[in-house]
């Protein structure tokens, strides 16, 4: 069970990926946020690239249960956590605009309580299919020795 659940989080994130690697073709529309700082444009592209190869190639180590995946996933669940820690720091404005997204309310307190909400499910799931992922697999390997 666990096997599986690594591979389909690997598959999750090599197709996130994909979506990265479409930032390089959005031109100034594209918006990236990097340890908490939203970037937009040109100066996506980049770390765009370079975030999305990381992610492709950490999908792929997981899905095909290479040595490599652990220090892949684990790194990448690091980056993960930091991110979403540094984003809700510097963009607490941003829960507004995330409430607006997934809710109907009218009312400013409303909207930066449903986006709130809609971040901790987004936390929830962003979490759970890295460093999920990478505990599992520490466990089998503490467990294979």
């Amino acid at each position: 069970m666990a096997q599986l659940f690594i591979r389909l989080c690997g598959a999750l994130i090599a197709l996130r990926a994909l979506t990265n690697f479409g930032k390089l073709f959005q031109g100034d529309n594209a918006v990236l946020v990097v340890f908490g700082q939203i970037l937009r444009g040109g100066a996506a592209m980049l770390p765009a690239l370079l975030i999305g190869a990381f992610m492709l190639a950490t999908g792929i180590a997981l899905l095909r249960g290479a040595r490599i995946a652990l220090p892949l996933i684990t790194i990448y669940a690091v980056y993960v956590a930091i991110n979403l820690v540094t984003w809700t720091a510097t963009n607490p404005e941003e829960f507004q605009r995330v409430g607006g997204m997934v809710s109907s309310a009218t009312d400013a307190d409303a909207l930066r309580r449903d986006g709130a909400w809609a971040f901790v499910g987004y936390c929830v799931v962003a979490l759970g299919t890295t460093a999920v992922p990478a505990w599992l697999l520490w466990r089998q390997r503490i467990h294979a020795t």
